[in-house]
Order: structure tokens, then C-alpha cells, then sequence
């Protein structure tokens, strides 16, 4: 039987906290997850957004360059350590704000993980 949602289970969302390993860099990065109105800020910045049939967004199907805009600013927002603005992940190796941004979409659970996908795909 699942548990009882509360409050607390709620707002400790946004308090969690991954590491994820950057292999260009050789390092890692503290990442949380985006809280719902971070991800309408995001969203809504790149006007209309496709969605899939479970009401999560589409982002395979944004145009390429606010793909990578939307990934930026997931990367900005869900960066805990170190803290980078948009600014800074513009200086950054190609494809690295965008990995990131991806990975705090994951945990956000805007798009589902490559071990979610292969474990979907083989049933």
C-alpha cells in the first residue's frame, strides 16, 4: 500500500539533491530538481510547448535552438554547486549546459532517464 502524501514529502521535492559526473571535465556538479513553477518559467519563456499523450512536455519536439535555450536555463536553475548563471554555462565546453540541463529535467521527472527508456523499450 503506498504511503500517505504530506507536506513534507512535497516540499523536500526541490531539497533533493544528485551528483552528477561532467566525463569533459573530469568533475562533477550538485543538481536538484526544478519546482513546478520553476519549469512554467522555463516553459513559458519559449511560448507554446508541445505535449506528449501524458501531459509531460515534449521536448523532442521544440525547435532546436530553444531546445538548447530551455536546457541552459534548467542547467542554470537546477545547478546547486557549483552555482552558474546562463552566462557562465555559454563559456562552457559544447553539449555540457545542455547534459546538465537534461539530467535536472530527469530528476524533475520532465523526461525519463536512459535506464527508464531501455527498461521501457525492452517490454
Amino acid at each position: 500500500m503506498p504511503r500517505k502524501l504530506t507536506k513534507d514529502i512535497i516540499l523536500e521535492g526541490a531539497g533533493r539533491r544528485e551528483t552528477v559526473y561532467i566525463k569533459d571535465y573530469d568533475a562533477e556538479v550538485v543538481v536538484r530538481p526544478l519546482t513546478d513553477g520553476e519549469l512554467a518559467k522555463i516553459f513559458s519563456s519559449i511560448g507554446s510547448v508541445p505535449l506528449r499523450e501524458d501531459g509531460t512536455p515534449d521536448i523532442g519536439k521544440i525547435d532546436i535552438s530553444k531546445n538548447f535555450e530551455i536546457l541552459r536555463m534548467a542547467a542554470a536553475e537546477g545547478l546547486v554547486e557549483p552555482k552558474l548563471s546562463t552566462k557562465d554555462l555559454e563559456a562552457m565546453k559544447f553539449g555540457i549546459p545542455e547534459y546538465i540541463g537534461m539530467k535536472v529535467f530527469e530528476i524533475s521527472g520532465v523526461v525519463r532517464s536512459e535506464e527508464e527508456a531501455k527498461k521501457k523499450d525492452r517490454r
